[in-house]
């Protein structure tokens, strides 16, 4: 009998690719599935899947709870996690709030997480207490990615500490008049980590002597669009910040656009930096603190993987990395050059 290594050595593809063809995934063209298929066929492969499933009684399912497949960071973070499942033979079981919102009910049931899946991964969603509290009787490895939910390890960057970077920049550029474009996701973006970035902003510009005026405390909505409105307001008025910091690149996107149909350009009047390292910002010339969201996925993905097959667990995990890009959206401030 063959394995998927062996499937893809005699196709020469990979076993990520081999695994989402022999599972009918859309995103894999339908040659490469009918390919794959008659390979294993041809080889006599049987899914280890099923097999290890009778001796050890797992079902090598994993849930992924997501708010919705809409979102760059929501749908980046998946892919990381389901391209590492199936190289680790394991399938992804995803429940989607979004959509099962639509339907009316919240699909992810203790009951149903439990005869389906191994472990848990949930991606930056907020729970009610009643969810929290079923989820929490589950005994099952369980990790969030992303701004940290109440109760569950995390993994993610310091949602402080990048916010912090996101501000000094500004800070160091010369900009005292500083706004924030934060606010949150009312998809799903947890409390905590917008609450954190929020402080971050203040405590880092209050240290530095700079003026935050109430009025530039912006709550842009995680969106682009949403972003844009209030920024486009804020720079229709009488006074106006020469910084913008955006918890997002999505909302520093909107802003980006805002500033210039206000009649502003962008640096040279108002210079905004973002979070994240979204695809587009290199397009957008935006400055950003960029993140490895595939790679938070893909490592939640390897250690509930590796906690199923019997390693320890650990309490907590390190933040993950984040990094300084500096393009063309941020300057000092006029007055200074």
């Amino acid at each position: 009998m063959a394995t998927i290594g062996q499937i893809a050595a005699e196709l020469g593809l990979s076993k990520s690719t081999v695994s989402r063809a022999l599972r009918g995934i859309p995103s894999i063209s339908q040659e490469t599935i009918a390919l794959v298929q008659e390979a294993a066929a041809r080889l006599e492969y049987v899914p280890s899947v099923a097999a290890a499933g009778l001796s050890t009684g797992r079902n090598h399912a994993i849930g992924v709870i997501v708010p919705s497949l809409n979102r760059w960071f929501y749908s980046s973070v998946v892919s990381g996690i389901d391209r590492t499942l199936a190289e680790l033979g394991y399938d992804v079981v995803l429940f989607d709030l979004d959509r099962s919102q639509a339907a009316g009910t919240r699909l992810f049931a203790r009951s149903l997480l439990r005869r389906r899946v191994d472990a848990v991964i949930v991606v930056a969603t907020v729970f009610t207490p009643e969810e929290l509290a079923e989820l929490a009787l589950l005994d099952m490895p369980m990790i969030s990615v992303g701004p940290p939910v109440s109760g569950i390890r995390n993994i993610g960057v310091n949602d402080a500490a990048v916010m912090t970077a996101a501000t000094k920049h500004l800070i160091d550029l010369g900009h005292r008049a500083v706004g924030l474009v934060g606010g949150y996701d009312p998809e799903s973006l947890t409390v905590i980590g917008a609450s954190e970035r929020e402080h971050a902003f203040t405590r880092t510009a209050s240290a530095a002597g700079a003026v935050v005026e109430p009025t530039w405390m912006l709550s842009g909505g995680y969106r682009s669009g949403v972003a844009k409105q209030v920024v486009l307001q804020l720079y229709q008025g009488l006074t106006w910040p020469t910084g913008l910091v955006c918890a997002s690149d999505e909302m520093a996107i909107g802003a980006m656009f805002a500033v210039q149909q206000a009649g502003l350009s962008v640096p040279h009047d108002v210079s905004i930096i973002g979070i994240d390292g979204h695809e587009y910002s290199a397009d957008y010339d935006l400055t950003t603190c960029s993140q490895d969201v595939q790679e938070q996925g893909a490592a939640a993905a390897r250690q509930v993987v590796a906690e199923v097959e019997g390693a320890p667990a650990p309490y907590a995990f390190e933040p993950a990395e984040f990094s300084l890009v500096v393009r063309g959206s941020t300057a000092p401030p006029r007055h200074s050059r």
